[in-house]
C-alpha cells in the first residue's frame, strides 16, 4: 500500500472516529448529570488596564447510563484543555476535547467508560477578560464617585437563558438543577454577594491585599439562576415582620442610597404577603437587592439575589404617590413574586416559561394591588388589553412551541396572555381552589422543574378537593389545552330570538378556521345584575358551536357576558342588545360594573376595526364614555382608538363630526390630563 493511500486512509478513520465523538444534538444528553457545583472564581478589578477573572469549577456528577463521553456547555471563554481531569479516578484521564461551536458544547472524550451508579468530580479550569457587555453573563459597570468623579468598578451576572455557558464551563439547561458552593476572590476593597449569604471571608495567601469570601451552599437550582457581584456598593438593612424575619439588604452607589428607602420598605411588606397568600416560606434567611444603572431589563432575579434598574426604582419611601412610584411598585413585586415562580418552582423546558412568567405576572399585580388597592386590577386588564393587541397584530399566537416570531415582541405578549389565561382559570375555580392548587403544587415541586401538565393537575386535585365539585366537569387540563395549544382565542356571538339566547364561538379572526375552544359562560340579565357571581353558569365546549341558553331574557332587557371581562374571548352582540347596552350606558352607566364596561368598550373597537360592526352602532354605545370616570374603560378607549385605528369610512363622516362634536374637547383633554386625573387623583383619595 502506497504511503499516500495509508495517510488517506489514516486521515478517513480519523475522521470517522471525530465525526462519532460529534455531538450535535439540540439538548444535552442525560447519560451523565450534575448535582452540585463547587466554583471557585477571582475577581480583579483593581487595574483599569486588566479586568479580568479566572476560576475552577469541581462538577459533582451522577452516570445514568455508561460512557467515556461527557458532554457540557461552554461559550465565550478560555477552558485550559490540558488541566481537564475527574478527580481522584487515577486510572480515567481525558483523551480528546472537541467543541461545537455552534452548540456551543465542549465534548470530553475519556479512555474508558465511566460507570453507571458511580459519581465523579469533574475539574475545569476557565477564565476571561471582563467587559461592559452583558450579554458576556459575567460583566463589569461603573459608576462616579459624587465628590471626586472617580470611576468605580463593579461586576455583576446577567445569566439569562444560554449566558452563564459565557462565563464557565456548565450543564447549561433548566431541568439540571443542582447546589452551588460559591467561593469569591476579591480585592479586600470589595465585597461580595451571590444566593446565599456570606459565612467567612479568609485572607487570600497567594494574592497580597486578596480575600476568599465563602458563601452558603445554594438549595437545588439550575445554573441560570446562580447569581454573584463583587462591588464597593452602600447598603441599608431591612427585614420582613415575622416569627423568623428575612433580612434584606439594599445596596446601591453611595449618592442613591437614601432613593432606595422605597424598595428597602417594600420588599419585606411584599415578601411577608407572598408568604401568607401562597403559605410558603422561602428558603433563606437574606435577600440583597442592588440598584446599578446599566441592566439590560427593568430587574434581574435569582433567588435570594435581585438586581434592580435605578430610572425604575429610586424612590423616596415618604414621596407621594405618583406614576414613578406605581411603576416602583411593579418592579419590586415582579422581583419578589419571581422567587417563588421561576426560582423555587422552576421549568424542565424554555418553551414552557410563559408559565412561570405569567404566575409572575399575575402575583405582581396582585402585590401591587395590596400596596395601592385597584391599581393591581388595572395592571391586569392592560396585560389582557395588550394579549389582545399583539394577536391582532399576528393572527393570533399560541403559548405551545415553535414559535416564529421576534422573541422580544412575542414573549412580552404570551407573557401577558399567560397572565390573563389565569385570571380566567381563577375565575371559573374560585379563589379556595385555585390558591390550593398552588399552594400544594410549590409545597410539592419546590427545587424541580415543573411543566403545565404537572401544574393543571394541581389544580385539578385542588379542584376535586371540593366538596361542591361535580364529577362530570373537565379536568383543567382539558379546557386549559384549548387554551394554550391553540393560536388565537374565541369570539362569541350572541343572538336573541325573541327571549331565548343562542350562542355561538368562531375564531375571533377568521371564522373559517377550526379552532374551538372551552369556554366558561358567566352573564348578569337587566332582572338580575349580580355582576360579582362569577362562576360559570354553562360551558360551551370544542364540540358545540352554537348553544341555547337554559334562561329566559325579556326583549327588553339587556344581558351582559364575561363578567369582570375574567374570560379571555370578545363577545359580539346582536343589534337589539348593542341598542339595549348604549341606552343603559347613557341613561346610567354604572348600572354595568367597571371591568364589564371596559369589555364593552374595547369589544366594539376591535369589531368595528375588523368589519363586524357598524360605526353608528359603535358611536352609540359609546357616547356615554364622555361621563365615564373609570380608569378601566377609559384605558379600553384609548387603546382601541390608537391601536392604529383612525380611518373613518366617508359615508359616515356626518355620524363621526356629530360624535366627535361633543367628545373632540373631552377627549383632547383626555390626553393630557388622564394620569392626573383619573389614577393618581384616585389613589390620593383612596389612601385618606
Amino acid at each position: 500500500m502506497s504511503k499516500v493511500l495509508h495517510s488517506l486512509l489514516l486521515l478517513v478513520i480519523c475522521q470517522v472516529a471525530m465525526s462519532s465523538l460529534f455531538y450535535d444534538e439540540p439538548r444535552l444528553p442525560l447519560f451523565v448529570v450534575p448535582f452540585h457545583y463547587d466554583l471557585t472564581l477571582i475577581t480583579h478589578l483593581e487595574n483599569v488596564s486588566d479586568f479580568h477573572y479566572e476560576g475552577t469549577v469541581k462538577i459533582s456528577l451522577y452516570v445514568q447510563r455508561p460512557t467515556n463521553q461527557v458532554v457540557l456547555h461552554v461559550g465565550g471563554i478560555g477552558v485550559d484543555t490540558r488541566n481537564i481531569s475527574l478527580l481522584r479516578e487515577e486510572d480515567v484521564w481525558l483523551n480528546k476535547v472537541y467543541f461545537n461551536h455552534i452548540r456551543q458544547y465542549m465534548v470530553l472524550n475519556f479512555n474508558r467508560r465511566l460507570m453507571m451508579g458511580r459519581t465523579y468530580v469533574l475539574s475545569i479550569r476557565f477564565g476571561r477578560e471582563l467587559s461592559e457587555f452583558t450579554t458576556d453573563g459575567y460583566f463589569i459597570g461603573r459608576f462616579a464617585n459624587a465628590r471626586t468623579w472617580q470611576k468605580n468598578w463593579y461586576s455583576m451576572t446577567f445569566f439569562e437563558r444560554n449566558l452563564i455557558r459565557n462565563t464557565m464551563p456548565c450543564f447549561d439547561e433548566p431541568n439540571l438543577r443542582a447546589t452551588f458552593n460559591v467561593t469569591m476572590g476579591h480585592h479586600k476593597r470589595f465585597q461580595s454577594f451571590s444566593n446565599m449569604r456570606v459565612l467567612a471571608i479568609l485572607p487570600n495567601p497567594d494574592l497580597p491585599d486578596y480575600v476568599w469570601s465563602l458563601h452558603e451552599v445554594t438549595p437545588s437550582i439550575p445554573t441560570h439562576m446562580l447569581a454573584f457581584s463583587v462591588n464597593s456598593f452602600t447598603c441599608s438593612f431591612s427585614q420582613s415582620v415575622s416569627s423568623s424575619p428575612l433580612h434584606f439588604r439594599t445596596c446601591s452607589r453611595p449618592g442613591d442610597l437614601p432613593e432606595t428607602s422605597l424598595v428597602a420598605y417594600v420588599a419585606p411588606q411584599l415578601l411577608q404577603f407572598f408568604e401568607e397568600l401562597l403559605g410558603v416560606r422561602l428558603p433563606l434567611d437574606k435577600i440583597d437587592q442592588l440598584v446599578v444603572d446599566r441592566i439590560p431589563a427593568t430587574s434581574l432575579e435569582s433567588l435570594g439575589f435581585v438586581v434592580y434598574r435605578s430610572r425604575e426604582i429610586l424612590q423616596l419611601n415618604e414621596a407621594p404617590i405618583s406614576q414613578a412610584k406605581i411603576q416602583a411598585f411593579q418592579v419590586i413585586a415582579q422581583g419578589i413574586a419571581h422567587m417563588w415562580f421561576g426560582n423555587l418552582m422552576g421549568i424542565n423546558s424554555w418553551s414552557d416559561l410563559w408559565l412561570t412568567e405569567g404566575l409572575s405576572n399575575y402575583f405582581e399585580a396582585l402585590g401591587v394591588d395590596h400596596l395601592q388597592p385597584g391599581v393591581g386590577r388595572r395592571q391586569l386588564l392592560r396585560y389582557r388589553e395588550m394579549a389582545f393587541m399583539y394577536e391582532a397584530q399576528v393572527g393570533g399566537i399560541t403559548l405551545a412551541p415553535p414559535v416564529e416570531i421576534e422573541p422580544t415582541a412575542y414573549e412580552t405578549a404570551l407573557f401577558q396572555k399567560a397572565s390573563a389565561l389565569l385570571v380566567m382559570l381563577n375565575g371559573f375555580l374560585g379563589n379556595e381552589t385555585f390558591y390550593d392548587g398552588i399552594q400544594r403544587h410549590l409545597w410539592q415541586n419546590s427545587f424541580t422543574g415543573s411543566t403545565p401538565d404537572i401544574f393543571w393537575r394541581s389544580l385539578q386535585l385542588a379542584r376535586e378537593r371540593q366538596p361542591s365539585s361535580p364529577s362530570n366537569e373537565e379536568s383543567v387540563k382539558t379546557v386549559m389545552d384549548t387554551w394554550t395549544q391553540q393560536r388565537g382565542y374565541p369570539l362569541l356571538k350572541v343572538s336573541r330570538n325573541g327571549t331565548t339566547v343562542f350562542l355561538t364561538q368562531s375564531h375571533v379572526f377568521n371564522e373559517s378556521r377550526p379552532e374551538r375552544w372551552w369556554i366558561p359562560i358567566t352573564f348578569a340579565t337587566q332582572a338580575k345584575p349580580n355582576f360579582n357571581d362569577v362562576k360559570p353558569k354553562v360551558w360551551m365546549s370544542p364540540f358545540e358551536e352554537q348553544i341555547q341558553l337554559n334562561v329566559t331574557v325579556p326583549e327588553n332587557q339587556w344581558i351582559v357576558f364575561n363578567l369582570h371581562a375574567l374570560g379571555y374571548y370578545r363577545v359580539q352582540y346582536d343589534e337589539h342588545t348593542w341598542e339595549l347596552l348604549a341606552d343603559t350606558l347613557y341613561d346610567d352607566f354604572r348600572k354595568i360594573h367597571v371591568l364589564s364596561r371596559a369589555q364593552i368598550v374595547s369589544d366594539v373597537l376591535f369589531l368595528h376595526k375588523h368589519k363586524r360592526l357598524n360605526w353608528g352602532t359603535v358611536l352609540n354605545v359609546l357616547k356615554y364614555i364622555v361621563d365615564e370616570d373609570e380608569q378601566e374603560p377609559l384605558m379600553a378607549f384609548v387603546l382601541g382608538l390608537t391601536n392604529g385605528y383612525w380611518g373613518f369610512k366617508p359615508e359616515n363622516s356626518m355620524s363621526i363630526a356629530k360624535w366627535l362634536g361633543i367628545a373632540g374637547k373631552w377627549y383632547a383633554e383626555f390626553i393630557v390630563h388622564t394620569f392626573d386625573k383619573f389614577v393618581f387623583k384616585g389613589i390620593q383619595n383612596s389612601l385618606v
